[in-house]
């Protein structure tokens, strides 16, 4: 066999080497690109369904951010309501803190009046407080006084009370001596003696002859009491009887019996046939 053949039967051998080579790797090829293929189409199944489920969860995402951004939108249609009705309360507010301000300085005002009212009235009370203390001095003085008063007028009521004694004893002596005079008179008339012999004989019997005026009549318990103007100076003593004489008409009123004796004045119960015309200004006389 030449070598040309030999050449060429090698070269067959390994061309044929070669295509069973090449069909082995092929079909191996074949295979792998098969299952890379199946491998692919099971891939791009599973990539279509995640696809698809990213879809839908798009989709879902975009109808969440949908609902979402629409309830953004109400919320914040909500807030600028919220807002308008906030800005429209802080208005409100700040017309009422205004009006509150004002009232307050009015307060402020009022309260500062108040103030000087107070302190003026606490300056009268501390006067009245003042006058109430005077007062009360004052209220016990009277009281004091008054107890004073109570005494004398106890005093006096008792000294009233011995008065009237002896005023009853003095007008029992009285109209006593008014009988023993009576009875003289009577016995100097029965003797005959004119009226000169019986002014003789009335000054022959002691009395003295003092004369004087009625200054004050007034009454007391009951009686007519007169004050004249002649006292111890003039010799007047107690239980002295006097002569009431109009000075005008020399006619006669009635007696004086003096009960209390002052230096230049005397006091003494009235009595007589007319007792109510003694006035102040007529005459007294111890003798007619």
């Amino acid at each position: 066999m030449s070598p040309l053949t030999k050449l060429f039967v090698v070269l067959s051998v390994i061309l044929s080497l070669l295509v069973t080579s090449a069909a082995v790797v092929y079909v191996n090829k074949e295979d792998v690109s098969k299952q890379a293929l199946d491998s692919t189409k099971a891939l791009l199944t599973a990539k279509e369904q995640q696809v698809a489920s990213a879809q839908e969860q798009l989709t879902a995402a975009q109808q969440n951010a949908t609902a979402l951004q629409q309830q953004a939108n109400d919320q914040a249609r909500a807030a600028s309501a919220a807002q308008a009705q906030q800005q429209q309360e802080i208005s409100r507010l700040q017309v009422e803190l205004a009006k509150a301000s004002g009232a307050a300085a009015s307060q402020q005002l009022d309260i500062s009046r108040l103030t000087e009212a107070l302190n003026a009235s606490q300056a009268g009370s501390a006067k009245l407080s003042d006058e109430v203390a005077r007062l009360r001095t004052n209220n016990d003085t009277l009281v004091k006084q008054s107890s004073d008063l109570n005494a004398s007028v106890s005093d006096l009521n008792n000294k009233l009370d011995v008065t009237e004694r002896e005023r009853r004893l003095l007008a029992e002596q009285l109209a006593q001596t008014k009988g023993e005079a009576q009875r003289m008179s009577q016995v100097i008339q029965g003797a005959g003696l004119n009226p000169q012999q019986q002014q003789m004989a009335v000054n022959r019997s002691g009395l003295p002859n003092i004369n004087g005026v009625v200054r004050d009549v007034r009454p007391i318990a009951g009686q007519q009491y007169a004050t004249i103007s002649v006292g111890t100076a003039d010799g007047v003593q107690k239980g002295m009887e006097f002569k009431v004489i109009d000075r005008q008409s020399g006619n006669f009123l009635g007696t004086l019996t003096v009960d209390t004796v002052a230096p230049n004045e005397a006091t003494g119960r009235l009595m007589g046939p007319n007792v109510a015309a003694i006035k102040p200004g007529v005459e007294v006389r111890t003798q007619l």
